[in-house]
């Protein structure tokens, strides 16, 4: 029988899928073999184990935020508009199968045992820096980074209630309160 081949990003994009609908515990080694095609022995000569396949996904999946949504950052827009369109592409990947958070979601899961947090906790410094870088614009460099920190507390926080209650409206009403924050802001700079 002919060996399958897939190309990595397809692979680590197909294992993101299910460890994103069902965590990191609830994955078989199984279920990510069927989802890539590639059976048990296949995958393993990939990632010779579901846990150091779990870390490549966690790095392909900064590296989709860095390029679907911290890109945003270097668009040559008013910084409101950036902070606005940062934040919606965020809520797009959210509420892809309600899935919500993807790094929450792996934390909650596994950040007891400290499996994946430093990852993690890279992606959510990225997350703060992308913000802070906007909203430096209009307020001091400390100030920036404690009100990214809060946004991104308050962006978990709607998540939650989303993923409870089925409704987008948490995640609209983040938006609108972090882009109206930050307008005035500006409007006390004028």
């Amino acid at each position: 029988m002919p060996v399958k081949k897939i190309e990595k990003q397809e692979l680590l994009h197909r294992c993101w899928e299910v460890f994103n609908q069902h965590g990191y515990h609830g994955t078989s080694v199984s279920m990510l073999a069927e989802a890539t095609g590639l059976g048990k022995s296949g995958l393993m000569h990939h990632h010779l184990s579901k846990e150091s396949l779990m870390r490549a996904v966690l790095e392909y999946a900064q590296e989709t935020l860095r390029a679907t949504v911290f890109s945003v950052v270097q668009e040559d827009l008013p910084p409101e508009q950036k902070l606005e369109k940062m934040l919606r592409r965020q809520n797009r990947l959210a509420k892809m199968e309600r899935q919500g958070c993807f790094f929450a979601n792996t934390a909650l899961e596994t950040g007891r045992n400290g499996l994946f947090n430093e990852p993690i906790q890279m992606i959510w410094h990225e997350w703060r820096t992308a913000v802070a870088g906007i909203l430096s614009t209009i307020m001091p460099p400390e100030e920036a980074e404690q009100t990214a920190y809060r946004l991104l507390l308050e962006y978990e926080g709607a998540i939650i209630m989303y993923k409870v209650s089925n409704e987008e409206q948490h995640l609209e009403q983040f938006v609108a309160r972090a882009v109206a924050l930050f307008c005035k802001k500006m409007q006390k700079q004028s």
